[in-house]
């Protein structure tokens, strides 16, 4: 994970920061998406598109409830766009969100063997891109960049989802250019602490 860059413009920077700094969200009981996370994961086991669709949908649909936000629309499609370079994957997209649509597109298949994506990333994607809704309906974030607090919003609602104890995100120092990059082994040894508290 990487922060967008931090722009130059004065009022997109303010809009930047306020995000960056603002972490913390309620986020809704496990308990209560407990059931639709169990049919999201039966479906993608038996590897169903339309059952999958429904559970994303419904577990949209909750979320909407939850922060009395319109509930997006969504699309789930097959194979996640993606590049190669020199044969070998260099980049692809889980999903996306469009600001005009209200609407969340979620690819379900990995680019070079085609499998079905795994659950954990269906769930992690649909948060990040419902985490662009609420920056655009509710937070008061029209632009909604990759910040580190972006990120925080988002990795405590999937932690939330998932019936997970809460660990912070662990971040490098920024660049010049002002984004941040995830700094992965401390960000683990927090969740193994954070597990075993």
């Amino acid at each position: 994970m990487v922060t967008d860059r931090r722009p130059s413009r004065l009022t997109l920077r303010h809009e930047y920061d306020e995000s960056s700094q603002l972490a913390e969200i309620q986020v809704p009981s496990s308990d209560a998406l407990a059931s639709w996370v169990e049919q999201l994961d039966t479906a993608r086991e038996a590897e169903q598109r339309e059952p999958l669709c429904r559970a994303c949908q419904e577990l949209l649909d909750s979320f909407a409830r939850f922060y009395d936000v319109p509930t997006p629309s969504l699309n789930l499609l097959g194979v996640r766009p993606h590049r190669t370079h020199e044969g070998r994957l260099s980049s692809e997209t889980l999903g996306d969100y469009t600001f005009a649509l209200s609407r969340i597109r979620l690819w379900t298949r990995t680019p070079m063997i085609r499998k079905w994506t795994s659950t954990r990333t269906i769930l992690s994607t649909l948060c990040h891109e419902f985490m662009h809704h609420m920056d655009s309906v509710q937070l008061g974030f029209p632009k909604s960049y990759h910040t580190v607090g972006f990120f925080e919003r988002t990795h405590r609602l999937y932690l939330g989802v998932m019936g997970q104890p809460y660990y912070p995100l662990a971040w490098q120092a920024p660049d010049r250019d002002g984004s941040r990059s995830i700094d992965w082994p401390e960000t683990n040894r927090r969740r193994a602490r954070a597990r075993t508290a």
